[in-house]
């Protein structure tokens, strides 16, 4: 039963969990990226304790304290070993925290170890997320360090997704658009491993078949090449084409429509934007459709396109 709380042990399981609470993040598996995050963390400062002694690891609060102390030494005793009861990732952190510190804020990791065991609820908080998510990675390094693993072989193709949260950014915006996009070739990355670059590139082609909503657009991703979509609105512009020459009045004006990208989603790498500014830091949000009947935009199609340009003109002209 002792080779259950080996050190190479809990950092497999650690590293599993870790990457799952990635994962999780990536796809909005908000409830997950506690209960995973949380439980890598445990093990990894399991894994600390263990290193020094398996006794580190018992719950001291009654006589099975004692023969969990047993078990773990495997020292023999008269009765069968009973179940071994271990403490948890709050007393488990404490106990690391003797042998090993780190930069993480010591809130944000009290935050996830509540999240983790139910006692706070910040379901869908994305700054709260990312925060816990960034403690998580500084206390993991950290811990890492101490058991003499690289962090390389824990992370694997997520490295550049830890990297992104552990940089400190003035702009937060920009670094969860870092994060998404790390995580989306890392995504990329699996896929194509797992599937062959013929299957992708079929996927890549079929992906333009997709049927549209009158909100949608396809838009290029700026990770993988395929067509995303494009989720927002129409609004229809008129711009002036002709004018008369004596008085420099616009006698007539030409309609253009253009689009208003709100959110952003490739399903071939999965990356996600959710606002106009995150979407802003990889392409413009706004662009012209050329080949778009203004008439399918225009809010009032009664009275065709005289009244719809004199609409313009008044409202050129403030009346």
């Amino acid at each position: 039963m002792a080779g259950l709380f080996s050190p190479d042990t809990l950092y497999d399981s650690a590293r599993e969990f870790a990457h799952c609470a990635l994962e999780a993040h990536y796809a909005r598996n908000h409830r997950r990226v506690p209960l995973y995050a949380g439980t890598a963390l445990e093990h990894l400062a399991k894994a600390c304790l263990a290193r020094r002694s398996p006794a580190l690891l018992a719950e001291l609060r009654n006589d099975s304290g004692f023969s969990s102390v047993m078990t773990l030494l495997e020292i023999p005793g008269v009765s069968a070993p009973g179940a071994v009861r271990t403490v948890g990732l709050t007393e488990a952190l404490a106990r690391a925290k003797r042998f090993v510190r780190s930069k993480a804020d010591d809130q944000d990791l009290k935050t996830l170890a509540d999240m983790r065991n139910g006692t706070v609820h910040a379901g869908e908080n994305a700054e709260v997320e990312e925060r816990i998510l960034a403690a998580f990675a500084v206390h993991a390094d950290a811990l890492l360090g101490d058991l003499g693993r690289g962090r390389e072989d824990f992370w694997g193709g997520q490295l550049a997704v830890v990297d992104e949260l552990l940089k400190e950014a003035s702009d937060k915006v920009a670094q969860r658009v870092a994060v998404r996009i790390a995580a989306a070739e890392a995504w990329l990355d699996e896929r194509q491993a797992a599937e062959g670059d013929a299957a992708i590139e079929m996927l890549r082609t079929l992906g333009r078949t997709v049927l549209l909503t009158n909100s949608q657009h396809f838009r290029t991703c700026p990770v993988c090449g395929s067509y995303g979509i494009a989720t927002g609105e129409h609004a229809v512009d008129w711009e002036a084409s002709d004018w008369d020459q004596e008085t420099g009045e616009v006698t007539r004006a030409e309609p253009q429509v253009w689009f208003s990208a709100h959110s952003f989603q490739c399903r071939m790498c999965r990356l996600r934007l959710d606002t106009e500014a995150e979407i802003d830091k990889v392409f413009d949000p706004v662009w012209e459709i050329d080949d778009a009947d203004w008439r399918n935009y225009e809010p009032d199609l009664s009275d065709g396109e005289d009244a719809a340009y004199e609409r313009w003109r008044e409202e050129r002209d403030g009346l």
